[in-house]
This record gives C-alpha cells, sequence and structure tokens, in this order.
C-alpha cells in the first residue's frame, strides 16, 4: 500500500498523510532560453528544468474508517499547526511517497497551505498544501575593498536540514525545571526533556550527567 510522508529536522519529527488523495499533481517546466543571432536566427540554450511543484488534496480526518491507511491518527488541527511551524522555521521538510509507480524522496518548501472544515463532516479537515523542490546550494562570494583592506571571502556551505544537537552537563544543586528555563527559556519543559533522555523520575538526576536538549 502506498504511503505519504512529511518529515522535517532530518526526519526527527514526521507526519504519515492519514488517508491517500484520490491524486498527487507534479509539475515540471522547462527553463530553456530562446535567442536570435545574426546569419543563424534562433536558437535555444539547454537549462536545467525549474524546480518541480507538487500539489496534494486530502483529508485529515477526526476518527478513524476504512479510507484511514496510517496506523497512529492525530487530531486534525495537530496536523495543520505542525505543518504550519515547519513552514514558518524557514526550513526545508521533506517529501516521501512510497510503493507507487513513481516512488519519490526529495526536499521540499511549503509554498501554500489552505484548509477548512470539511462539509457535513464535523471535525474533518479538507486540505490543500503546495510543495516546492528544494535544491541545495553552494555560493562563493568575493568582495574587494579599498586598497588599505584585504580581500575578504565569504562562502556560504550547503544548508542541512538537521538542527546541531546541545547538550548540558549537570552540575551539583541543578534541577531539572531550572535547566531548562536557563537553557531553553522554559520551565515547563522539562517533561520533555525527561523524555528525551529517558529519565522515569525527572526529581532524579546526577551532576556531570549529560542532558540532550
Amino acid at each position: 500500500m502506498s504511503k505519504i510522508y512529511l518529515s522535517y529536522n532530518n526526519q526527527t519529527e514526521n507526519l504519515e498523510l492519514p488517508i491517500l488523495p484520490k491524486k498527487i499533481e507534479v509539475k515540471e517546466k522547462g527553463n530553456n532560453k530562446s535567442h536570435t543571432l545574426q546569419n543563424i536566427g534562433e536558437i535555444s540554450v539547454i537549462n536545467k528544468v525549474k524546480a518541480s511543484i507538487i500539489k496534494i488534496d486530502s483529508i485529515f480526518p477526526l476518527h478513524y474508517g476504512p479510507y484511514v491507511t496510517s496506523k497512529i491518527l492525530k487530531d486534525p488541527v495537530e496536523y495543520i499547526n505542525t505543518i504550519k511551524r515547519w513552514r514558518d522555521s524557514n526550513k526545508p521538510i521533506r517529501l516521501v511517497i512510497t510503493d507507487t509507480a513513481f516512488p519519490l524522496t526529495m526536499a521540499c518548501t511549503i509554498e501554500n497551505l489552505s484548509y477548512k472544515e470539511a462539509a457535513g463532516a464535523v471535525g474533518d479537515i479538507e486540505y490543500s498544501i503546495e510543495l516546492k523542490e528544494y535544491r541545495w546550494h553552494k555560493v562563493n562570494k568575493v568582495v574587494t575593498a579599498s586598497k588599505q583592506a584585504r580581500e575578504v571571502t565569504f562562502k556560504t556551505s550547503r544548508p542541512i536540514e538537521k538542527e546541531t544537537p546541545k547538550n548540558y552537563i549537570v552540575k551539583k544543586g541543578d534541577t531539572l525545571y531550572a535547566i531548562c528555563k536557563r537553557q531553553l527559556g522554559n520551565g515547563n519543559k522539562y517533561k520533555d526533556i525527561a523524555r528525551k533522555n529517558d529519565i522515569k523520575n525527572p526529581n532524579l538526576i546526577y551532576p556531570g550527567q549529560v542532558l540532550k536538549l
């Protein structure tokens, strides 16, 4: 059976679309240029095709039904809020489509998202999401200043989907609440950090313990 997944931050967060869309539209547009040369006429210069556009229309259901293909079903609003948060992070996500005639894995940006409550099905949310292929790139920029200044070279390397993990070494007198408040700006995240580090009792931490934040 086909599956469609969206993931973020190098698959540390994942969403499986609970209902497969009736169709997935993929648009690929050429980017060739035409020029007119004297004594030759019009010529065409072949360029790489423009970034693909993928459009998905489906439903986030409130309840299970025979049309639901995912094992885990979240609240429809949670799906929408997660996609909006990923979009607003200014980082690419990844689209994965399996077991089809055209299996696909592609880094994408979220270009458009629209949604509404489905007619006649209270709680269900109909949505449309438009994704655009994201291509990794590297840019080298050289800036030459005045005679008194040296030549400065700026390099930007390939952006990555994954954020660098942040660790903290527990000190004497620390509590999970205090650590989360200092390091993350919200002490109430101590339960999340406890789960992340397999700490059964958040009140029991010890000096020298390394915590993943």
